[in-house]
């Protein structure tokens, strides 16, 4: 769970009394998530989220994630808007942490994904990637393949080879030598563009079997376009023991193809692509699971998921894309 600072009630009417919300019925905190503390706070006026900031998001960068979102509902993104206070400001401070009020958007992650939400989810890259790219935000990967590199040295320094390696026998190896490989194989001169960058099946809202919402835009950025669906391919299209569904993958191209045609250069590259996003969810995934305090309020997520992943791709190509 991810509730790092605690509010009463009296603290969150202190909030919202600066909003022209109406009065609150209730909030509760939201256990969703790993970077931010976020409330569900219901008035008399509606349903909205509150997100605080924490020492995980760099403040600087704060302003492009408010930017993106306000340009995105401009343009009919289903994305969270950004409420003004009654002074007309979006961020705002609590004590000494930074928050937004977004609007609420309805609907429900799916926990069972079928070959048909990929294909939604797919349209829905197009989509966001077509709205976007008349907008002049920029903001650098902050979990680029350099940044994994990084994080990966201190896991290194953090933690012995023999622990790595309990998870799995030889990864310590296995991740040092994917990393180089990806490093050098990686395909820069592809289109760049916006990018959600964390589009998990947590992140995204479906009503009545169509999308109805996307939200966390936290990890979004500037980067290769199809960096996207390589990370959806990770996120979405594996079955239990994580066996790649062909048809899901397949049905992600297809819907994404709706608005944009992939060139034989971007299929060629959406393995080696994949395979970074593997290992970038590796590799911080491992990085938590042993430097995160067992008291914590934020719950692990399980590294070993995405070593069979990154096996998968280490092995395997993406071919059936281009027979």
């Amino acid at each position: 769970m991810a509730v790092y600072t605690k509010l009463n009630e009296k603290e969150i009417k202190s909030i919202i009394n600066d909003y022209p919300i109406g009065n609150l019925i209730e909030y509760k905190g939201i256990q969703e998530g790993i970077e931010n503390t976020n409330y569900f706070i219901r008035t008399k006026k509606g349903k909205f989220i509150l997100t605080i900031f924490e020492n995980r998001v760099d403040s600087k960068e704060i302003p492009f994630f408010i930017n993106l979102m306000k340009f995105l509902n401009k343009n009919d993104f289903i994305s969270p808007k950004p409420i003004e206070n009654k002074e007309g400001k979006i961020l705002n401070k609590f004590n000494t942490k930074k928050f937004v009020l977004v609007n609420f958007l309805e609907g429900k992650p799916k926990v069972y994904i079928t070959p048909n939400d990929c294909y939604l989810i797919g349209d829905l890259i197009g989509n966001l990637q077509n709205k976007s790219r008349y907008c002049d935000l920029i903001r650098k990967n902050s979990l680029s393949l350099e940044d994994c590199k990084k994080i990966f040295q201190d896991c290194k320094n953090s933690i012995s080879e023999k622990e790595i390696n309990i998870l799995r026998d030889g990864l310590y190896d296995l991740i040092e030598a994917s990393l180089k490989d990806c490093i050098v194989k990686w395909p820069i001169h592809l289109p760049k563009g916006i990018i959600h960058g964390d589009l998990f099946p947590d992140n995204v809202f479906f009503l009545n079997n169509k999308v109805s919402g996307v939200i966390d835009f936290y990890f979004s950025c500037v980067d290769i376009k199809i960096y996207e669906i390589a990370i959806v391919i990770n996120a979405w299209c594996f079955d239990q023991h994580n066996t790649l569904n062909i048809e899901k993958v397949k049905n992600l191209i297809k819907g994404f193809t709706l608005h944009n045609s992939l060139t034989k250069d971007e299929l060629f590259s959406l393995n080696i692509l994949a395979k970074g996003a593997s290992l970038r969810f590796l590799i911080t995934r491992l990085f938590d699971w042993y430097n995160t305090p067992e008291n914590s309020y934020v719950k692990r997520k399980d590294p070993r998921e995405y070593i069979d992943k990154l096996m998968y791709f280490n092995s395997n190509t993406l071919d059936f894309l281009y027979d």
